[in-house]
């Protein structure tokens, strides 16, 4: 990508009038697209939802009318006596001027205002004439068990007559309603059927004061009306309550004692908005304040503040443009929100002048800084790109624009700004950011393990806050009438829905729920007593028939006292006998003959089947609360208030397909879990596409997981933080988990790249990367976390969340990644040479290509970087290794030598055993060859003294494989290892540090049993192979023993474990076995013991330098090099 974008650059710096005229018609297409986009408000669309979900929200929306606005009238004087009259004057006086709202010119010719469903006082008509149609048509709502009742009273002649009387003493105090119940059932037999019309009333912490709605209390009284814009159309709404104030405030002037206030779903959305609108305009002015003036002291040149606008304005405008072309509407709240995506895009166009600070040479600044730029972009591109797949329909938009602004930025820093901006002079700066530094504190790294552990525990309690109530801001006013009608809700139904794609339809379906529910002891509440639909989709009132038919001797045998009258009984139906009975007891208490005409008719006649539309007048009082009218037909809602709600959800469940039931904190619930499941999935889909794109843009998977790390622990420390301190996560704040992973990567990439190159090429660059991170980084403070100060708590959170992490993925993008990279590394070439300057050596510094046999000392010798491959097969092994020396090994050993007697033969075959671990575990060693060069044929049969170069903890290994019959002298680290020192002092090895005369009697002993001595002459590993001053140990025990001295040349085992390194590397050992030497020759020559012992060890160690260097000659070869040369510019290429 590099060369298509210097091309670019190349092309178009010959052509800057074209140039600028390209920008500017790029800019004008944009803003012709973005003038054709709708922009709406409607907030609901960041809730998340799922079919279930919606489902539940628009029941529960619709029923509790979240369009519902109610006006509060309360007397100003809480002490006072409450005038009724006045606070009904007031109601009639409100409810006039909203209904003359819509005709009004001082309203109409602005805004066309209109309020829909005013309810000032319940039209006492209106209801009258629904209590005709009940008590007209009662039969039919006549349920199974009211007929027990009816057999007690029907033809009980006593119950009759006092019923009667009663009703003529009613008669004549009272009218209206009282007076319609009387002429339609005098004798109270459809009582049941008008309780449960009353049982419907959807609250009874209301009563009817002169038709107007008043508190139980009386002390306050409400008229009612609907927003038709709804709940989200904010604007709207706010005209509305702009209105609405008007008249309520002109309301109190005329009536000086009433208090007047609104609540309403639609009242509280635009109270957010204007504290949003607030609170942001100060957050921001601060934030423009502080921000320019941070711009102008770091930079101190205006241009450069210039076209950091420039590119940020071209992102925002390419985003919208991009919108145009997949959306007709776009969220203005989407937009609002996307502003903190600036934090993000600023980073483009801030490390790109920071670098021309540093790299004056704008072609070359744009070469170092297209790799940096464009992995940070695609990996913070997709991680927004990963919203796009989440539920809400909000969040998927913020995904697209996101993603679009950040491309749109990173185009015009990379194809525009390099041609624009202007370098500045030659200079050194030195800003207190370029000088930030974590503190040097000892066990620094243990510590923040340990807090890493612990906020991992707290992190895994993380919650989210689905109450909606918490996010929004109220006034004082509207959270005084919040609570009076919160008060009058006095426990959570379970709600029933029935689905039909007709009315029938769905009062069938509600049949069988309802008789299913009222087997297991659960009635429920709902129209479903008005509306008994047959098989055939009708009201048939059959049982009214066959009843009102029945022969009266199976009816009134219980109320007859003589056998005449059971006689008389027989021949009558319950119609007849009680027709004539009422008529004469109306004719005995001075009735006239029509005084009930309506409740004789109707007793009088059988009642034919009915269509359910038949009974709309009823119907059409219960729309909206028990039956809901929806695009695809009708639902009938039922509640029920039960303690076992799990078993009626499933009883209903079991009963209909059509059917479902939920509680209000179900609805609460599902949102839970789809934020949970959201959360995660941001957090997985997220991590997986970043470290993707890490790992494809470094070519390197340890720099993909170094550069992931801080994200990883920063995302653990946040969540852990948050609970900590009692924050917990909502749908508002939950939308920056994917800023602060967006500004967390480039941070860390930025810090990687700076790494990287000083690595690469030695130069001095971190410090402008890390100067670029820390302004990026308070500019992102300082643009959200100045909403601390917002009265909103939705802003309030962003804030509280932006703090968090910002100050945690600062502090981690800082530290862990030079921790690491210095970790992977390990030390360079200067390392050595410093190291061994001090010894006054010199060390000429390796070449990639080179051949030298001085070369591949001075780099292999030093611990090369580690990578993951290194890593794995090195712990792995060492694992191995562990588990079959404490699990095999040292058990066995234990065993072995204290269970039965231990015999040579025992003996000979523990070394036996000692010498095929050696073997096989030699050739186990991943990525490791090994070899072995007898050519003078030596069988080990004979015994000898042993010597061998000692570079690596393999030698022993290695040496081991020959025979049986060896034993190694070892020195004292080795002989107390913990892990094999055990086996070695059974399998009779022997420590040095004891002196070889006090060991000189063990070792004749096992030198006479065959067992030839293995000893290393330099006592110690040699750490840059070089063969080291031999001690005279192992020619004085040739010498007492009279044994040849058996030389081994080990070659590779340093180089692929060496002394300074604990990290296995790929490579080959070889061992070549030499020709004996035999020590007598020197005691032929009549030189005295001692003389002899120190001539033979310095010619053994001049012959083993000689013969070391004619090994390395031969087999390091390019070839051999190549693996080394490659593991040692692992992080360069």
């Amino acid at each position: 990508m590099n060369t298509f974008f210097l091309k670019i650059y190349d092309v178009l710096g010959r052509h800057k009038v074209m140039t600028v005229v390209l920008m500017l018609a790029f800019v004008a297409a944009f803003v012709a697209m973005a003038l054709r986009v709708d922009y709406e408000e409607d907030i609901s669309k960041f809730l998340p939802q799922n079919e279930q979900n919606e489902k539940y929200a628009d029941v529960y929306r619709q029923i509790n009318s979240q369009n519902r606005i109610a006006v509060i009238f309360e007397m100003r004087d809480t002490t006072a006596v409450v005038d009724t009259d006045s606070m009904e004057e007031a109601m009639e006086y409100l409810g006039t001027c909203l209904r003359q709202m819509a005709q009004s010119s001082s309203f109409q010719t602005k805004t066309g205002l209109r309020v829909t469903n005013l309810q000032t006082a319940i039209d006492e008509e209106k209801l009258l004439g629904m209590l005709d149609f009940v008590y007209r048509n009662a039969p039919y709502f006549v349920l199974p068990d009211d007929y027990e009742r009816l057999d007690t009273i029907v033809l009980n002649r006593e119950y009759i007559h006092n019923r009667l009387a009663e009703a003529k003493q009613q008669l004549i105090v009272t009218n209206g309603m009282a007076m319609q119940t009387l002429q339609y059932d005098p004798l109270q037999l459809f009582a049941p059927v008008m309780k449960r019309l009353q049982d419907l009333r959807m609250n009874d912490s209301f009563q009817l004061v002169d038709g107007y709605i008043f508190t139980k209390d009386g002390c306050h009284s409400m008229i009612t009306f609907d927003s038709p814009y709804g709940s989200s159309e904010t604007q709207k709404n706010a005209e509305l309550a702009g209105a609405l104030d008007t008249l309520m405030a002109r309301t109190e002037m005329r009536f000086p004692s009433i208090r007047v206030s609104a609540i309403g779903a639609p009242l509280i959305a635009v109270t957010n908005a204007r504290q949003i609108k607030t609170d942001s305009l100060v957050a921001v002015s601060i934030a423009v304040v502080l921000i320019l003036v941070l711009l102008v002291w770091h930079y101190r040149r205006l241009s450069d503040i210039v076209w950091i606008g420039a590119s940020i304005s071209f992102g925002w405008l390419f985003a919208i443009a991009g919108m145009s072309v997949f959306y007709d509407s776009v969220s203005i709240i989407v937009l609002g929100i996307g502003s903190v995506i600036i934090g993000i895009a600023v980073n483009y166009p801030l490390h790109f002048l920071d670098h021309i600070r540093e790299v004056t040479d704008r072609r070359e600044a744009l070469r170092e800084m297209v790799s940096p730029l464009l992995i940070g972009n695609i990996t913070t591109v997709a991680a927004f790109l990963c919203l796009v797949w989440l539920d809400a329909q909000a969040m998927r938009d913020l995904g697209a624009f996101g993603s679009l602004m950040l491309i749109g930025t990173i185009l015009f820093v990379l194809v525009f700004l390099p041609l624009f901006a202007k370098a500045h002079k030659r200079r050194q700066y030195e800003h207190h950011s370029s000088r930030f530094r974590l503190p040097q504190i000892p066990y620094l790294f243990p510590l923040v393990c340990a807090i890493t552990l612990v906020l991992g525990y707290f992190s895994l309690q993380t919650s989210f806050d689905s109450n909606l109530a918490h996010i929004n801001y109220m006034t004082p006013s509207q959270r005084s009438d919040m609570e009076l009608l919160a008060s009058s809700v006095h426990d959570a139904p379970v709600y029933v829905v029935v689905e039909g794609k007709t009315l029938e339809e769905a009062a069938g379906q509600n049949r069988r729920v309802e008789r299913e529910l009222r087997q297991k002891g659960m009635p429920l509440q709902g129209v479903g007593d008005f509306l008994n639909v047959d098989r055939d989709s009708q009201v048939t009132g059959n049982e009214w028939n066959r009843y009102m038919n029945k022969d009266t001797y199976f009816v009134g045998r219980a109320s007859c006292k003589c056998e005449e009258d059971l006689r008389h009984l027989s021949h009558t139906t319950v119609r007849e006998r009680l027709l004539t009975v009422f008529r004469n007891e109306c004719r005995s208490l001075g009735f006239s003959e029509r005084a009930f005409q309506p409740f004789v008719e109707l007793i009088s006649r059988n009642v034919s089947p009915r269509s359910v539309s038949y009974f709309q007048p009823l119907t059409a009082q219960f729309l909206g609360t028990y039956i809901l009218k929806t695009g695809s037909g009708y639902r009938m809602v039922n509640y029920l208030h039960t303690e076992r709600e799990q078993l009626a959800k499933d009883a209903v469940r079991a009963s209909s397909a059509n059917a479902f039931a939920f509680s209000a904190k179900d609805i609460g619930n599902q949102l839970v879990d789809i934020l949970n499941n959201s959360f995660n999935y941001v957090g997985f889909v997220c991590g997986c596409v970043v470290f993707f794109f890490l790992w494809l843009s470094f070519r390197r998977v340890e720099l993909a997981l170094m550069s992931f790390l801080p994200l990883a622990v920063g995302w653990i420390w946040i969540l852990g933080l948050m609970q900590l301190l009692g924050i917990r996560f909502n749908i508002v704040n939950v939308i920056l988990a994917t800023f602060i992973f967006g500004q967390g990567d480039d941070y860390t990439i930025f810090i990687t790249e700076g790494l990287l190159y000083e690595h690469t090429t030695g130069q001095k660059r971190l410090a402008s990367y890390k100067r670029s991170v820390m302004l990026s980084a308070v500019l992102m403070f300082i643009g959200i976390g100045t909403l601390i100060f917002a009265k909103h708590p939705a802003l309030r959170s962003l804030a509280e969340v932006t703090i968090i992490g910002m100050v945690t993925v600062v502090l981690m993008a800082n530290y862990l990644p030079p921790l690491v990279f210095r970790w992977l590394v390990r030390a360079d070439v200067a390392d050595v040479q410093k190291r061994l300057a001090s010894t006054g050596k010199t060390v000429p510094v390796p070449m990639r290509g080179s051949s030298s046999a001085l070369a591949p000392t001075a780099f292999i010798s030093s611990p090369l970087p580690l990578t993951l491959k290194r890593l794995t097969y090195s712990v792995g092994y060492m694992l191995f290794f562990l588990m079959f020396m404490y699990c095999g090994a040292l058990p066995y050993t234990w065993l072995y030598f204290h269970l039965g007697r231990i015999t040579e033969r025992k003996r000979l075959h523990y070394h036996r055993l000692i010498r095929g671990v050696a073997k096989y575990g030699l050739r186990l060693l991943p990525g490791i060859r090994f070899a072995v060069d007898n050519r003078v044929g030596e069988t080990f049969e004979k015994p000898a003294v042993i010597i061998c170069n000692h570079q690596s903890h393999l030698d022993i290994l290695s040496v081991l494989q020959f025979s049986p019959k060896l034993i190694i002298v070892t020195n004292g680290w080795t002989w107390h290892n913990p892990f094999y020192g055990s086996v070695l002092h059974h399998g009779d090895f022997l420590p040095a540090a004891d002196g070889m005369e006090k060991n000189m009697p063990k070792l004749r002993e096992l030198y006479k049993k065959g067992y030839s001595i293995v000893i290393f002459p330099e006592a110690t590993r040699s750490a840059d192979y070089s063969i080291l001053r031999f001690h005279k140990g192992a020619f004085y025990l040739a010498h007492e023993l009279g044994a040849d001295i058996l030389p081994l040349y080990i070659h590779g085992a340093g180089h692929v474990l060496p002394k300074k390194d604990f990290m296995l590397r790929q490579g080959r050992i070889l061992i070549e076995v030499g020709r004996r030497v035999c020590f007598e020759r020197y005691d032929d020559e009549g030189i005295i013991a001692n003389e002899a012992i120190r001539k033979m060890t310095k010619a053994m160690r001049h012959h083993y330098q000689k013969h070391y260097a004619e090994l390395c000659s031969s087999i390091e070869t390019d070839d051999y090099l190549a693996p080394y040369r490659k593991l040692r510019d692992y992080y360069k290429n």
